[in-house]
């Protein structure tokens, strides 16, 4: 097996939905509608299906990444065949009162096992990751465009007071893992250094999950990239945001795993500043989470060793 390294944050594509992946954690689409809108129906889900792309890697004959990238959530409801739709299923399981901009629910980077193939030991997908986020108070941040911010969405006819939650989309999401995956918490950190090495690179991908542009005043967005080398391979799950002339907020979860360990490498990071406390060079890289991530004072760190059970 291999063990998980970490590094800089941009090279990710991913999606879930396939037969050796595994039970999918995206919401199941089975409940009857009489919507009668289905000629045009079907016509957009042969356009929507046509967009699936899904990307196959094996590392060290043993590993298998399943990346794959599809087409955007619609912002309006659309039942087909008596099943109720995507928009429908996320409005209603994450109870959040207003959806990320721009979601891409099939989206996801599938990490399995040859030894266990018909489940996974890892997987990255938007809805797990949406689920981390707030559906019950509002952000820990106070900022002036949020008013506007919240004034532009007063149409959904429901009030902060009423129904808060974290408009700032954050999510602490880390990855969700397989059945049969035992987890250890340990000190041991991802050598950066060894991600530096100009290895070849025999895959690379990377994927949106959701993105959000905070009504023109920041973007909040996930991400997810891969890279596989002879001998390793990374990925980066990152949670960016950033509130215009407030603050910047990182959330990284990184993979590392090596040919020769029997683990896999997760570490979870939060990092995050305000625009105060950044230099003026620093200010001039808060549009680049690849960069600015790395001024920003480091808050959180937790290091976890996964295992396959024997």
């Amino acid at each position: 097996m291999s063990g998980v390294k970490e590094t800089d944050l941009n090279k990710f594509p991913s999606d879930l939905s396939h037969p050796e992946a595994g039970t999918s954690f995206l919401p199941p689409a089975t409940r009857p509608t009489s919507d009668i809108r289905k000629p045009a129906n079907e016509v957009m889900q042969r356009a929507m299906s046509s967009a699936k792309n899904e990307e196959r890697h094996i590392f060290d004959n043993s590993i298998v990444f399943i990346v794959v990238k599809d087409h955007i959530l619609t912002s309006t409801c659309r039942h087909a065949d008596g099943v109720e739709c995507q928009l429908c299923l996320y409005e209603k399981e994450l109870k959040l009162p207003h959806l990320p901009e721009m979601i891409f629910p099939n989206n996801t980077l599938t990490i399995l096992l040859k030894s266990h193939p018909n489940e996974f030991f890892i997987q990255f997908n938007t809805f797990d990751a949406l689920k981390r986020v707030n559906a019950t108070a509002a952000p820990d941040v106070q900022v002036g465009p949020s008013a506007v911010w919240k004034e532009a969405r007063k149409d959904a006819h429901i009030k902060e007071s009423e129904h808060p939650y974290d408009w700032t989309y954050t999510s602490d999401y880390d990855g969700t893992l397989g059945p049969y995956v035992q987890v250890e918490p340990t000190e041991e950190r991802i050598d950066l250094e060894k991600l530096k090495r100009k290895d070849p690179i025999h895959f690379y991908a990377q994927l949106s999950l959701y993105e959000d542009e905070l009504h023109d005043h920041g973007i909040a967005e996930m991400t997810i990239r891969v890279r596989v080398m002879p001998t390793c391979f990374f990925v980066l799950c990152r949670f960016y945001l950033r509130i215009d002339h407030v603050m910047v907020r990182v959330c990284d979860t990184r993979l590392f795993g090596e040919i020769g360990q029997d683990y896999v490498l997760r570490e979870w990071s939060l990092r995050e500043a305000k625009y105060a406390e950044l230099s003026p060079q620093d200010l001039e890289n808060v549009l680049d989470p690849n960069v600015i991530w790395q001024a920003l004072p480091l808050l959180t760190v937790k290091s976890t060793k996964l295992y396959p059970s024997k």
